[in-house]
């Protein structure tokens, strides 16, 4: 039976017994927003660990739907996706243009959730990269690229509760993906969680702010 629990709370300080070994040590912790910022501020505070959101979207460009181009993280570091912009016949004009929006839409959010805050650097450092389980696996597997691409020394994936064919194919991008459970098959967040509400703008701009707070700025 799916092991439950009351809250991402409660996850995250069950993860964070899973995670002691990294505890005060030079690792920090990101989390995707906006359902795995409660249970990394757990991680994070538990462990005296720096803690961040890591904000990444897909890059699209206009008359393509939404066939992703490649994907885009804070500060604009990217990975372009070069056989489909071939095979559509994409201008390097078209493709900056899609780059910058992306950006310029990145930047927004990063304004809206650390305000003046800078983010914290993961150049030569573990990165322990969390979810509640609600983002996709090519999500997380885009992010974990992503920070490669940003010199991250060592990728730690936390997750409360995965399928086991998910967490196989993060194991082949991440050094160690650590959970609480594995399910034969794909749970959503309502399989495991007794109590989940929405996490908002809202709550991850006061998340943030309460970690930086106590932990002073951080780099």
């Amino acid at each position: 039976m799916l092991k439950r629990f009351g809250s991402r709370q409660e996850a995250g300080r069950a993860l964070a017994k899973r995670l002691a070994g990294f505890a005060a040590t030079d690792a920090v912790v990101l989390a995707l927003p906006k359902g795995g910022v409660t249970v990394g501020a757990e991680i994070a505070h538990l462990l005296q660990l720096p803690f961040d959101v890591l904000l990444i979207d897909r890059i699209t460009a206009p008359g393509c739907g939404e066939t992703p181009l490649g994907v885009i993280t804070s500060g604009g570091v990217r990975i372009l996706n070069s056989a489909i912009i071939d095979r559509l016949h994409i201008s390097d004009d078209v493709v900056r243009c899609a780059v910058l929006r992306k950006a310029l839409r990145l930047a927004r959010r990063e304004r809206l959730y650390r305000s003046h805050h800078p983010s914290v650097d993961v150049a030569d450092r573990t990165v322990i990269l969390v979810d509640d389980g609600s983002a996709p696996g090519t999500t997380l597997r885009n992010a974990i690229r992503l920070l490669h691409r940003q010199h991250a020394e060592h990728m730690v994936v936390a997750l409360p509760v995965v399928c086991h064919h998910a967490a196989c194919d993060l194991r082949m991008e991440a050094d160690e993906v650590v959970t609480l459970e594995e399910s034969s098959a794909h749970i959503s967040v309502r399989n495991w969680l007794e109590s989940f509400p929405p996490t908002t703008s809202t709550d991850v701009r006061r998340i943030l702010n309460e970690e930086f707070e106590e932990s002073g700025q951080h780099n």
